[in-house]
């Protein structure tokens, strides 16, 4: 079989023999049963339970039981097995495959992506079965699964219709526009390393990023490396900025070009990332999105910083706020939160409103003396906590950078002598 190559051909059912009832066997009756062949199995014995539900035969190979076959698979390990039924294909006129055995193969299984009557084959001609499952499986997340319906719509298109030049057109149009996706994916507060193994992964199957300002220069530079063309589409107060509109129109643009399309954030999209608005935008567009969590800077920071927002005996919980509301709108129902609360409030985006905050909380009552903490440039080589109280913030702000998360509660005070990164300030 030296010089051999993979010939991608469809073939209608085969009368097969499946030898063996093991794990490898397994998998070659799974492909088999999909395609809808008939299967005849035999083996010494059932060592793998999935055969307790089929028909296997137990015994030996002889001549006479390989009468009538197309092709015969031999998935029993057994080198010698293996040779004599590689001697006898000629006689009895079958095709062989033993696996993981090239040399003893007429035919390769390859990884197969299926999409009901749309398959995608990937073989190495018997080299690496693991290689071939592993790009298949690649396969199988970059496309859309939306494609189902689209192979039943052509199929019925192509019985009922004779396709002219210009329907050949639009239906390419309509096959590239299929083949575009998004993933909304979280990238964590910052560095390369708070990226998730997944997060890592969809990177490498990206055509086109568009990134928040959260996203770090480290993540931003690998995805240029590797070939990503990225666009800054990030919202900063008081700067011209990509409006939302402007952000959905751009992933719908890509997408709809064919492209697989990453929408970067900064943090866990969940958390005050808008994910939301462009998932069912891009849903209500037919188009496929996949969300892809990422490490929040609310609780990373609070981990960095040596603060305990659930320290047993002192915090009940922890309640994940947003210091103000569309159109950095301030907003104060969150702060009646700290009235007499068991919890520990982390604030999102308060840096600038740290003179309104404390100006509330006296209206509302809030003693002033409450342990609170800024924890600036999450994540970072630059990371700094000012540890104060609340009647403290605006001078904390000063202290700090942004962007920066503030974290409330008995619990910032009672965590001081806790293990922390960057640097800390205490007031």
């Amino acid at each position: 079989m030296q010089g051999s190559f993979t010939l991608p051909i469809a073939l209608t059912p085969k009368k097969t023999l499946l030898i063996g009832a093991g794990n490898v066997a397994k998998q070659k009756h799974i492909a088999l049963k999909e395609s809808k062949w008939e299967v005849q199995i035999i083996a010494r014995e059932r060592k793998d339970s999935y055969f307790e539900n089929f028909n296997v035969e137990i015994g030996e190979i002889q001549d006479s039981l390989l009468q009538g076959f197309e092709l015969v698979i031999d998935a029993s390990g057994d080198e010698k097995l293996g040779t004599f039924l590689w001697e006898k294909r000629k006689e009895f006129g079958y095709l062989l495959n033993v696996v993981d055995n090239p040399k003893l193969c007429d035919f390769y299984f390859g990884a197969i992506a299926r999409y009901q009557d749309l398959s995608v084959l990937v073989s190495t001609n018997g080299a690496s079965p693991i290689l071939a499952q592993s790009i298949r499986d690649k396969i199988a997340r970059i496309l859309p699964n939306s494609l189902e319906s689209l192979v039943e719509k052509l199929k019925k298109m192509r019985q009922n219709l004779k396709i002219d030049e210009s329907k050949k057109e639009q239906i390419k149009t309509e096959c590239k526009q299929s083949l575009g996706k998004v993933f909304i994916i979280g990238c964590g507060p910052n560095s390369l390393q708070s990226l998730t193994l997944k997060a890592l992964e969809t990177f490498e199957i990206l055509d086109v990023a568009l990134l928040d300002n959260l996203i770090g220069k480290e993540i931003w530079n690998l995805l240029e490396n590797i070939g990503v063309t990225c666009i800054s589409v990030g919202k900063q107060k008081g700067k011209q900025s990509f409006s939302q509109e402007k952000i959905n129109t751009l992933m719908l643009q890509y997408a709809k070009e064919g492209k697989n399309v990453g929408r970067l954030k900064g943090g866990d999209p969940i958390i005050f990332g808008r994910v939301f608005e462009e998932g069912s935008f891009l849903k209500s567009h037919n188009i496929e999105v996949e969300c892809i969590s990422g490490l929040s800077s609310s609780l990373n920071g609070a981990l960095t910083s040596g603060i305990t927002p659930t320290l047993r005996g002192v915090s009940a919980g922890v309640l994940i706020v947003s210091a103000h509301l569309r159109e950095s709108v301030f907003h104060t129902e969150w702060l009646h939160y700290l009235k007499n609360s068991p919890y520990t409030l982390i604030v999102m985006m308060a840096y600038s409103f740290a003179d309104k905050i404390v100006q509330n909380a006296k209206e509302l009552g809030i003693p002033l003396s409450l342990p609170a903490a800024f924890i600036s440039k999450v994540d970072s080589k630059e990371q700094k906590s000012i540890i104060g109280t609340l009647g403290q913030l605006e001078q904390m702000a000063k202290l700090c950078d942004k962007p920066a998360i503030l974290i409330l509660g008995k619990a910032v005070g009672e965590c001081l002598c806790m293990p922390f990164a960057g640097q800390r300030i205490i007031l």
